[in-house]
Order: C-alpha cells, then sequence, then structure tokens
C-alpha cells in the first residue's frame, strides 16, 4: 500500500510540474512577443532609412524593373528579386554577409564580380549592406510587376511616313518668289515664311569656301586653297572644290572619328571584360 501511495505521489508532482512547465513557456512567449515586434520595427526603419535609398541610388539603374538593360538577371527591387537571384544564383544569404553574392561583389573581392562596374561604394555603404545582410536582410517590399511591353501594331506602322508609296508633291507657294533656285528650296522658305523668318544673307565664295572645307574635312582651307577657287570663275568651280574635298584623306578621317568615338580607339574593349579587338587598327589607321 505504501508502494502505491509512493507512486501516486510521483505522478502528482510530475503532473504539477508539467503545468508549472507549461505556465512558464506561456509567460515567456508573451514577454518575448513584444521585444520581437520591437525587433522588426528597428529593421524596418533601418531598411527604410538606409538600405532602400542606397538600393535606389547605386542598383536600380542596373538592377531593376525600370533598368534599360538589366545586368546578370539580377533584379534588386524586391525581396523576391534577390531571393531568386540573377545568373548566378541569389544575391543574399540571410545571416551570412560573407556567403552573399551582394556583399561580394560590392567589395571587388572578385576581379569578375564588381558592383558597381563604375566605381566601389564607399566604406560606409558597404557595412550599411553588411548589417542588413548580417540582422537578417528584413525587406518588406513586394515584387512589382514589369512593365508590359508595347505590341508592335504592324497596320499601324505601315501608315508612318517612311513607309508611304513614292508620289509627285506640289511644291508650296511662296511669298518671296525670288528666293528659290529650286523646289526643295521652296519648301525650306514655306517653313520659314509660316514662322515669319526670312533666310540669311548668302555667303560670299570666300565664306563658301572656308564653310564646306571645315564641314567635310574639320580643318580650314588654307590661303592658296581660297584664292585658287576665288580665282576659278568656271560654272563648276563649287562642284570641283567639292570633288577636291571628298577626295582628301582628312575628309575620311573627319568622318571615321565619328565611328571610333563609339567603337574605341583601341586595341582592346578595355571595360569591364577587356577583350581584344583585333580589327579595329584598320578603321583607325
Amino acid at each position: 500500500m505504501s508502494r502505491l501511495n509512493s507512486q501516486i505521489l510521483r505522478l502528482r508532482f510530475a503532473h504539477h510540474l508539467i503545468r508549472a512547465l507549461a505556465l512558464a513557456c506561456a509567460i515567456a512567449g508573451s514577454a518575448q512577443a513584444p521585444l520581437a515586434r520591437a525587433d522588426d520595427a528597428e529593421q524596418a526603419k533601418f531598411f527604410e532609412e538606409r538600405v532602400r535609398p542606397l538600393l535606389v541610388q547605386r542598383c536600380y539603374e542596373c538592377h531593376s524593373t525600370e533598368a534599360k538593360e538589366l545586368r546578370g538577371g539580377l533584379m534588386l527591387d524586391s525581396r523576391s528579386g534577390w531571393q531568386k537571384g540573377g545568373d548566378q544564383g541569389p544575391a543574399v544569404v540571410p545571416g551570412k554577409p560573407q556567403a552573399s553574392l551582394l556583399v561580394k561583389a560590392i567589395e571587388y573581392r572578385d576581379e569578375e564580380l564588381q558592383m558597381p562596374p563604375k566605381g566601389k561604394l564607399a566604406d560606409a555603404e558597404i557595412e550599411v549592406f553588411k548589417k542588413w545582410v548580417e540582422s537578417g536582410a528584413f525587406d518588406p517590399r513586394e515584387a512589382v510587376p514589369p512593365p508590359k511591353k508595347r505590341e508592335i501594331n504592324i497596320e499601324e506602322g505601315k501608315q508612318q511616313w517612311a513607309f508611304q508609296p513614292l508620289r509627285r508633291v506640289e511644291p508650296p507657294a511662296v511669298q518671296n518668289t525670288s528666293w528659290p533656285r529650286n523646289s526643295i528650296d521652296r519648301f525650306i522658305l514655306a517653313r520659314l515664311e509660316e514662322r515669319q523668318l526670312v533666310p540669311t544673307a548668302e555667303a560670299d565664295r570666300r565664306a563658301l569656301a572656308r564653310r564646306v572645307s571645315l564641314d567635310l574635312t574639320g580643318l580650314p582651307p588654307s590661303v592658296e586653297e581660297i584664292e585658287a577657287f576665288l580665282a576659278d570663275q568656271s560654272p563648276d568651280a563649287y562642284d570641283k572644290l567639292l570633288d577636291r574635298l571628298l577626295a582628301s584623306p582628312h575628309y575620311g578621317e573627319r568622318w571615321g572619328r565619328h565611328w571610333l568615338d563609339l567603337a574605341r580607339f583601341a586595341e582592346s574593349h578595355g571595360f569591364e571584360h577587356d577583350y581584344d579587338r583585333p580589327f579595329t587598327f584598320h578603321y583607325r589607321d
């Protein structure tokens, strides 16, 4: 009988102990809830005041729905964007800055992965991103649907002037009938008169030679070239001047510059990926 009473006492003690533990857990849970909410509020404040402005200023140009050209397939204007990541995988591993591609890129730890490519962030800006990732990468932003691509309307496009069949158009009537030398002049003069403008005075032969030389070669004519043009009173003197300038190597040099300014002058690309340009010298030379 005493053994039975002993077992009953042990069972009652275990029952009370379980109840006490359950009550303690409930009290602890209720006490921690406000702390969790307070922590979320702090993280939200940090994100909105420190992280989001940096993302907008430093990242959105290449990594958002508004980017003209999305780089690396990575979107940083939503939480799901960095979670999914780009061509190399998720950009952020919450709680692990050193394992996050985003941190690796902004720290310039890899020559092949450096963001932003135009220049490294300031140390203080890098620390903001590292602190954000280390604290769990709190991000309240929802994914923004990409803008709808404009569909091509073939029938509407056919109405564009460049696709209209050629047709004869009568030159417009003008008030100053003595100025036009041909039909094209009448179109020009009609638009000038519509705006109550008058053509400027005609350039003399010396000014004409200088203007056409600068236009075609980028260089002023020499004194001898001007004198030769002024002395040539033949009807085709201007045509001969044009032919000489078009045959000049300086004509090719001037207009080649426009191409080279875009395509670069050097034998290599010289930017993020310094690959060779094996045939550049043909154009440059």
